[in-house]
């Protein structure tokens, strides 16, 4: 069960910036704002507006859909901040490590010079 949870909430930002969930998306602004907006002004469209129960319940799923994605953005840029970081903390190691390198081989030219 935990495994399926797992994979589906792996699997929504994929399905959220799919071409259907984006198709949806446009028509869902065409048809509140823009087509609501040609209703209201253009009065022989007016039987044919959205009616405000569509237009609440429309607008409240796009809010939500919008505050997941939000959510998601969020997550994987906190996620992203933290890889990076830990990407520089080994990037600096490695550098120091291969300072420490150097130092060794010229010391042991330095030896060898000497004897």
């Amino acid at each position: 069960m935990k495994k399926n949870l797992q994979r589906f909430l792996e699997n929504i930002p994929a399905i959220l910036s799919s071409p259907i969930s984006i198709f949806l998306y446009l028509f869902l602004f065409f048809y509140l704002v823009i087509y609501a907006l040609l209703c209201f002004v253009i009065p022989a469209l007016q039987p044919f507006a959205p009616s405000n129960d569509v237009q609440l319940i429309m607008g409240n799923y796009t809010n939500v859909l919008s505050a997941l994605g939000a959510s998601l953005a969020a997550g994987t840029g906190v996620s992203v901040h933290h890889t990076i970081h830990k990407l520089h903390e080994k990037h600096d190691l490695l550098h120091g490590t291969i300072k420490e390198l150097h130092e060794k081989i010229d010391r042991l030219e330095y030896k060898k010079h000497e004897k």
